[in-house]
């Protein structure tokens, strides 16, 4: 119980961590112009903060699940695919993030001066 608690807490900081980050990201959608330096460090600062928040909250939600599959009383067989299959999940979700953290990153030293 205590680990499903710490879990569910970290993903719920991490998701508070994303609305409270002060960085413009209008400034990255915005197709048109380059970025000043102190703008793209702010917005490269923010990219990695929020990769890094994906990955925490991925590693969250595999944790929750891991423990669902302990608690659903299921037979072992069921129980290592259950957990097999959240571990994958979490992976790919690691994955799209670290993609959109590289595509963000390129895009925004394009954009640079």
């Amino acid at each position: 119980m205590n680990t499903q608690l710490k879990t569910l807490l970290a993903a719920t900081a991490a998701a508070f961590s994303l609305s409270a980050m002060a960085v413009d990201t209008n400034l990255a959608n915005d197709p048109g112009g380059n970025l000043t330096k102190q703008e793209a460090r702010d917005l490269k600062t923010q990219n990695k903060a929020e990769y890094k928040a994906n990955k925490k909250v991925a590693e969250a939600n595999k944790d929750l699940d891991v423990a669902d599959c302990k608690t659903a009383n299921l037979e072992a067989k069921d129980e290592r695919d259950c957990k097999h299959d959240a571990k994958t999940t979490a992976k790919a979700a690691k994955h799209d993030a670290k993609e959109a953290y590289k595509d963000n990153k390129g895009d925004i030293k394009s954009r640079t001066e």
